[in-house]
């Protein structure tokens, strides 16, 4: 499948390395590779980031893991400070091999047929992969037709790794001049995603001591759906002081001469646009062969199975039963929980508040938020937790003490 370049516990590696090696005197550890179940993972995404840190659970239980991909890893929690400048391209970036570490295969190929009725996939090469349980995660792609006149702006960044550097070193270019005209950027948001983008826009003018224009569009009434309407309050007013337009209850109907017209008739000023909404599924997609929904969505369960194929997982559709929709862990720590259920054979209930942790946000001024229902707190001490926590979880990907 092509592939769109892309854009964790907490546990130390060293905890890792104590607890979570496979058990060698385990039969099913050491059965022949061909009476084994076999999970093959499709795609670069975050929840199969996280999948591949903790394959020796799948193995542990008797699975083979392979990875197949032709891009490596970013690390999502860092996306937003990279753009902000705290982080360079090559920090984000993990290699897809470093699976390895945990037990399992990496595959740098493309695949080119799913035959689902046998199990098999095609690479390219002519190599085959029979399966028992296929999960795909392939970064989207921007929906040019969902908003008229996308592709007249100067610039159209999606929320892939790739873009965002790309979108930083051209603003970095100007920054750097100190009679360039600033470019006006518009991030067109979903929730907290969009939020940490516009921050980071933001501390990156300030690195320069200037100040980029720089408007959030967002169709819900609240920047941060999932918190309580304090820790909302106070991140509007923070973002709000440091010079961010918010337009929130606000939809994007075209664009024209350099400016995103809303659907209210007002007008913002986007030489440059940021989407990390209007996205449609990659093009690989149909090589599954699935119908869509009304909504033009496949239709999967609780445990992100499509609901016609039970042996296929899509870890990019909305899970069935959700009331809001999963952050990018409670995704990742579901598809493992489902794909680790398949392995077993074992059916445990889950619940909708089961994989519900902290969230954390890098608001790129050292201030910043983190909130889990209705509490939450900001500043420094934030900061520095999540970053104890992030480094935590990239060390134990990379198999690193």
């Amino acid at each position: 499948m092509p592939e769109t370049p892309s854009s964790s516990t907490d546990r130390s590696h060293s905890d890792f390395l104590d607890r979570e090696l496979p058990d060698l005197n385990r039969s099913d550890v050491h059965r022949p590779d061909t009476q084994r179940s076999h999970v093959v993972l499709v795609g670069n995404g975050d929840s199969h980031l996280h999948v591949a840190a903790h394959a020796e659970r799948l193995i542990q239980q008797g699975a083979r893991v392979t990875l197949v991909t032709q891009q490596d890893f970013a690390f999502p929690d860092w996306l937003g400070g990279m753009l902000g400048g705290e982080w360079q391209l090559d920090d984000v970036r993990l290699p897809a091999d470093r699976i390895a570490a945990h037990g399992g295969t990496h595959i740098f190929a493309e695949v080119l047929k799913v035959d689902r009725q046998q199990r098999r996939i095609t690479l390219d090469g002519g190599r085959q992969l029979d399966y028992d349980w296929l999960s795909v995660d392939l970064p989207p792609v921007v929906d040019e037709h969902a908003v008229p006149g996308f592709y007249t702006a100067k610039g159209v960044f999606t929320a892939s790794a790739e873009d965002l550097w790309s979108l930083r070193q051209q603003l970095e270019t100007q920054l750097a001049g100190a009679d360039a005209k600033l470019p006006s950027v518009a991030v067109i948001g979903d929730g907290p995603v969009g939020v940490e983008l516009a921050a980071n826009l933001l501390a990156l003018g300030e690195r320069y001591g200037r100040r980029l224009a720089v408007t959030l569009i967002d169709n819900d009434r609240r920047p941060l759906p999932g918190a309580c309407r304090r820790a909302n309050r106070w991140l509007m007013q923070r973002l709000h002081q440091r010079g961010l337009r918010l337009e929130l209850v606000a939809t994007a109907t075209r664009y024209d001469h350099n400016q995103l017209i809303l659907d209210d008739g007002s007008a913002v000023d986007a030489d440059l646009l940021l989407v990390t909404d209007h996205l449609r599924p990659s093009p690989a997609i149909v090589l599954l062969n699935l119908s869509h929904d009304e909504s033009g969505g496949i239709a999967i369960d609780t445990r992100l199975r499509s609901q016609q194929d039970p042996r296929l997982f899509l870890a990019r559709e909305n899970p069935a039963g959700y009331a809001d929709i999963p952050t990018k862990r409670e995704r990742a720590a579901l598809l493992l929980e489902s794909l680790s259920q398949a392995v077993s054979g074992e059916s445990r209930t889950l619940r909708h508040d089961q994989f519900e942790h902290w969230k954390a946000l890098n608001l790129g001024d050292l201030r910043d938020i983190a909130w889990r229902g209705s509490l939450w707190c900001r500043g420094r001490w934030v900061r520095r937790w999540k970053h104890r926590r992030d480094r935590r979880e990239v060390a134990h990907y990379l198999g690193k003490t």
